[in-house]
């Protein structure tokens, strides 16, 4: 009965969240489109012709979704809003150059689409907002189109200078101490003892900086403060922001509880066994250095032209298949509980890809995900059979030395390897999630939970790191 109330309330705060996430786009229309190559959506009020647009850009591994609590708040005040997906992100079929240390590489491929978009709008472009890396390149590239009226949202740029941008808001996280220094040196470039939350003005130049509360670098999207101050320096019109943020914490969160506890009702069997302690350590731990090694003697490899993830792959393989020589009696057959999971993990990234971040693969990630497929599906299920009964000091212990694993490789190789390091966050929250989800099939069936595993990882790596040219 606790299991059936619980998932009742589960089930009824999701369908909640979805509908206030929905609600937040009444009165609006919305349309999916592209530029050129650019994935694009295109935002403005129910019909009325805006006399403005405003072109959102996200940061690196972002994407439009991620973006979308701003886009809606500023497509209210009746602004058309022109939301993209930059090269190498999101649904963007292009891969990024991997000169990343020079202007003349990916710099100047990410402005030199800010300037297509901006000469494809509909309209006449009054503004640019872009968050973290975008925050360099809108300034590059509103200097380049004379469009000097900027929203730079976790701010680093060496473009700037006391008359350029001449109009600039600057929003930085209150956790982001770095970058708030960054902001009021901006603005100070200005007025010499202008403070946070001031406006320095001299001439016809403008910079202001606002602070963000109890959010980092990623909830600094979310913040109301953020949506307040874009609208307020943009327009001044009173509408109010979409305050989609908590929505979205609670229907991921809903979801994540059905999932655990539909698995929970579903996993039938005894509790696998643990490994003995002195097994379980040199199983687990001598495999990594030679998946190092082997890693780092094909970092220059590719897989389908993309730089990275040939070397990921064999990371995890390697390991992978060692755990799952030493554990494959402990395997055991598939059962229901492999199905269940398969479905929730597919609701999850629908739900995800539609309000919270970019998570289906398309164009060159299916292939991606496919060519990844056996390295994850060999790593998830050799490290569910070395993991089975064993208790939280196990896991973590073992995941800590995979993340040091890859991110050594990725110092070693930072030209190659290091391109990918946004894995190492995608594998963490992988853990957190779908591991909580699959973790009462673990315990009884390995086998089918690494399957599940295995297959989810090769989706999330492929759906949402972003993609560089070998």
């Amino acid at each position: 009965m606790v299991r059936v109330l619980s998932l009742l309330l589960a089930v009824g705060l999701l369908l909640l969240s979805a509908w206030q996430l929905e609600r937040a786009k009444d009165g609006l229309d919305i349309r999916h489109d592209r530029i050129g190559d650019t994935p694009a959506t295109f935002l403005t009020r129910a019909g009325r012709t805006p006399e403005g647009w405003v072109i959102v850009s996200h940061g690196f591994a972002g994407s439009r979704q991620m973006m979308h609590a701003l886009s809606l708040s500023l497509a209210r005040t009746g602004l058309g809003v022109i939301s993209i997906d930059s090269i190498g992100h999101g649904r963007h079929p292009g891969l990024l150059s991997p000169d990343v240390t020079r202007i003349e590489g990916t710099t100047a491929q990410l402005v030199d689409q800010m300037g297509q978009v901006i000469a494809a709008a509909p309209g006449p472009v009054v503004a640019l907002l872009g968050h973290s890396m975008a925050t360099d390149i809108i300034l590059r590239a509103g200097r380049a189109a004379g469009i000097g009226q900027l929203v730079a949202i976790s701010m680093y740029s060496e473009t700037l200078s006391p008359d350029w941008p001449p109009a600039l808001l600057v929003v930085s996280g209150q956790w982001e101490s770095r970058l708030r220094d960054v902001a009021l040196d901006a603005a100070r470039m200005v007025e010499a003892d202008v403070l946070e939350g001031e406006t320095a003005e001299e001439g016809e130049v403008r910079r202001r900086t606002a602070v963000a509360p109890w959010v980092g670098h990623v909830g600094v999207l979310w913040s109301p403060t953020t949506a307040r101050a874009a609208r307020n320096w943009l327009t001044g019109a009173a509408t109010p922001p979409a305050l989609t943020g908590p929505w979205i914490v609670l229907l991921l969160g809903s979801m994540l509880a059905a999932g655990r506890v539909a698995t929970g009702w579903a996993a039938r069997g005894d509790l696998a066994p643990a490994l003995p302690a002195r097994s379980f350590w040199l199983a687990g731990l001598l495999p990594l250095p030679l998946a190092g090694l082997g890693a780092l003697a094909v970092s220059d490899a590719a897989l389908f032209g993309m730089a990275g993830f040939a070397p990921l792959g064999l990371a995890l393989a390697v390991p992978g298949m060692a755990w799952l020589a030493v554990g494959w009696s402990r395997l055991g057959r598939p059962g229901a509980g492999l199905a269940l999971f398969a479905l929730w993990s597919l609701a999850f990234a629908l739900l995800l890809d539609r309000y919270g971040a970019s998570f289906l693969p398309t164009g060159p990630r299916v292939a991606l995900a496919l060519a990844l497929l056996p390295a994850t599906l060999a790593y998830a299920l050799g490290e569910a059979v070395l993991l089975a009964g064993s208790g939280i000091v196990r896991r973590v212990a073992l995941r800590l030395a995979v993340l040091a694993l890859l991110g050594g490789l990725m110092f070693a190789a930072p030209a190659r390897i290091g391109l990918t390091f946004t894995v190492l966050p995608v594998l963490v929250l992988f853990w957190l999630v779908f591991g909580t989800v699959a973790r009462p099939i673990a315990r009884r069936r390995p086998g089918a939970a690494g399957l599940g595993l295995g297959a989810a990882l090769a989706w999330s790596i492929a759906a949402s790191t972003p993609l560089f040219s070998a």
